[in-house]
C-alpha cells in the first residue's frame, strides 16, 4: 500500500507544474494546494510528504487528485450532508490549522502563529452535527445555507476570543438549535446555541435563525455588533436568553425578531474597564421582543441605553418577583437599564402585561430629546406580605427630561403612575401625555407648561385630545378613571 502511495504521488507530482490545484485528501478533509504554492514537494523517512509547509503522513492520504479547480487563500469550506461533514481547507493556511471531523461534528483548531483572517463557510444540512473553532486571530463566519442541530451541545462554539465576522450570505436561509441529552457541565461552550468567545459584527442580507433549547440563543462575551447591511435575524430561547451580550450591543439595521423565555437582549458589563461597557444602542434596523418569564426585561443592560433611530417594539408578559436575596423586588419591564435612558430619535413602544410589571425602568436619569415613545402597562399591584410593587408606565431613580420628541405613556389603572420619579419630571419641550391609575406633576421648574385632568374614561382605540396634543391609544389600554397630564412646546 505505501508503494502504491508513493508511485501515486511521483506520478500526479510530474504533471502537477502545468495543472492548477493538488488535492490531498485524508478522509474527511482535503486541503486544496495551487501550483505555486506547492514548491518543491519531498518525502521524509519514506512516512510523510512535504508539500508546502506542511508534511502529510502518507498512511492518512487517501486519494491525489489534480484539477483546473480555483483556489481562494485563507477559506476553510465546510458542508454538511445529514451524519457526515467533508472539510476543505487552502493550502496557503494548511500548516496552521489542525481539523477533526467525527460524523458531522467538526472541530478546526488553529496554532498561535496563524497571522491573518480566515473565512470559515458553513453549508449543507445536519442534524447531529456542529462546528467548533479555536485560536488567537480575527477570522470570519460566512453562513451559506446550513442547518446545524447539536443534540448534545451548542451548534456553533467559536472559541478565539477575538473578532468574528458572521456574514449571513445574500439569499441563504440558516437555521442553529441545541439540545442537551446528558447532564449540563456548565462549560462555556454550552452557554448558547450559538456562542462566540470575542466580539462579534453581523452582517449580510441573508436570514438566519438561532433557537436555545437549554440555555440561551445567542451569546457573545465581549460586545456585538448588528451592522446597517444586516438582512434577517430571528432568535427564540426556551429558558435563557434571546440573547447574552456582555460589553456592549450596537444595532444599526437588519430585522431582528426575538421570542425568550427569560430576557430578551441582556447586556452585562466586563469586570475590567471597556468601552461603552454594559451599554446598549440601538441607531437603525427593526427589532421585536417578546419576553414572557417570570421578571423578565425585552430589553436589559447594566450600562447606558441610548436609543437614536430604528423601530422598537419590545412587550413583556411575566409578572414580578420578590428577590430575597437582594431584599427586594424585581419587575418585567419593556426596557430597564442601570444607567441613564435617552432617546433621540426611533419609534419606540414599550408594553408590559404582568403584575407590578414597568414599562420603561432606569436606575439612573431618562432623557427623551426625540423620536417616538409610547409606553403602557396593565397589570395589577405584586404583592409579596406587607410590601408591592406597581405597574409603572415611565419609571426613574432620577430625573425624568422631556425636552423633544412626542411620549405617551399610558400606565395600568391598578395604582399606575404615568411618569413616577422620586426626584423631578421636567416638560422641557415635549409633546407629551401621561395616563394612569395615580396622578402625575411635573416640576414648576419646567420650561414649557402643562395641565392634568382627572376621572377621564380612557378606550382603547380612541383618540384622546387635550389642548392640542393628541393621542391614539393603545387598542390594549382601558381606563375608566384616568389622571391625565398633557405638555406641548406652546404650553
Amino acid at each position: 500500500m505505501k508503494k502504491q502511495t508513493l508511485l501515486l504521488a511521483a506520478t500526479i507530482m510530474a504533471g502537477y507544474a502545468s495543472a492548477q490545484t493538488l488535492l490531498v485528501n485524508t478522509g474527511d478533509v482535503t486541503f486544496a494546494i495551487p501550483a505555486s504554492q506547492a514548491g518543491e514537494m519531498n518525502y521524509q523517512s519514506g512516512q510523510t510528504l512535504l508539500i508546502g509547509n506542511k508534511s502529510y503522513n502518507l498512511s492518512e492520504i487517501t486519494n491525489l487528485e489534480v484539477t483546473d479547480n480555483e483556489v481562494t487563500d485563507s477559506r476553510v469550506d465546510v458542508v454538511y450532508n445529514g451524519n457526515s461533514a467533508h472539510v476543505t481547507i487552502s493550502g496557503n493556511i494548511a500548516q496552521y490549522l489542525t481539523p477533526t471531523v467525527k460524523g458531522a461534528h467538526v472541530s478546526i483548531v488553529a496554532t498561535s502563529d496563524l497571522d491573518q483572517e480566515i473565512t470559515y463557510s458553513l453549508s449543507g444540512a445536519t442534524t447531529n452535527g456542529s462546528f467548533y473553532m479555536s485560536g488567537k486571530y480575527d477570522q470570519a463566519l460566512e453562513l451559506k445555507g446550513v442547518t446545524l442541530y447539536n443534540p448534545d451541545s451548542a451548534a456553533v462554539n467559536l472559541q478565539n476570543g477575538k473578532r468574528t465576522r458572521v456574514i449571513i450570505a445574500d439569499g441563504s436561509t440558516n437555521n442553529f438549535s441545541d439540545g442537551l441529552t446528558g447532564s449540563d457541565d456548565g462549560s462555556d461552550g454550552h452557554k448558547a446555541a450559538f456562542y462566540i468567545e470575542g466580539h462579534a459584527k453581523w452582517s449580510g442580507a441573508g436570514t438566519a435563525s438561532i433557537s436555545g433549547n437549554v440555555k440561551h440563543a445567542y451569546f457573545s462575551d465581549e460586545y456585538t455588533l448588528f451592522e446597517s447591511t444586516l438582512g434577517s435575524l430571528s432568535l427564540s430561547s426556551r429558558d435563557g436568553d434571546g440573547m447574552h451580550v456582555n460589553q456592549y450591543f450596537r444595532m444599526q439595521g437588519g430585522t431582528v425578531e426575538i421570542i425568550s423565555g427569560s430576557d430578551g437582549i441582556d447586556v452585562g458589563k466586563k469586570k475590567t474597564e471597556k468601552e461603552l461597557n454594559g451599554c446598549l444602542l440601538i441607531e437603525g434596523g427593526t427589532l421585536s421582543v417578546s419576553t414572557n418569564g417570570v421578571a423578565g426585561k425585552a430589553l436589559k443592560c447594566e450600562g447606558d441605553m441610548t436609543i437614536g433611530g430604528g423601530t422598537i417594539t419590545a412587550t413583556t408578559s411575566g409578572t414580578a418577583v420578590y428577590d430575597s436575596s437582594a431584599n427586594d423586588f424585581s419587575s418585567c419591564a419593556g426596557a430597564k437599564c442601570d444607567g441613564t435612558f435617552t432617546m433621540s430619535g426611533g419609534t419606540v413602544s414599550l408594553t408590559s402585561t404582568g403584575a407590578g410589571g414597568k414599562g420603561l425602568n432606569s436606575t439612573g436619569n431618562i432623557q427623551i430629546s426625540g423620536g417616538t415613545l409610547t409606553v403602557v402597562t396593565t397589570g395589577s399591584v405584586y404583592k409579596s406580605g406587607e410590601d408591592d410593587t406597581k405597574p409603572q408606565g415611565i419609571k426613574s431613580d432620577g430625573n425624568i427630561t422631556l425636552s423633544g420628541g412626542k411620549v405617551l405613556s399610558c400606565a395600568s389603572s391598578n395604582s399606575g403612575t404615568a411618569f413616577k420619579t422620586d426626584f423631578y419630571v421636567y416638560t422641557n419641550g415635549a409633546t407629551v401625555m401621561g395616563i394612569g391609575g395615580k396622578a402625575t406633576t411635573p416640576s414648576s421648574s419646567s420650561t414649557h407648561g402643562y395641565k392634568k385632568y382627572s376621572n377621564v374614561n380612557v378606550t382603547g382605540g380612541s383618540t384622546l385630545s387635550y389642548d392640542g396634543v393628541t393621542f391614539t391609544i393603545p387598542s390594549l389600554y382601558s381606563n375608566s378613571n384616568g389622571k391625565v397630564v398633557v405638555s406641548s412646546s406652546t404650553m
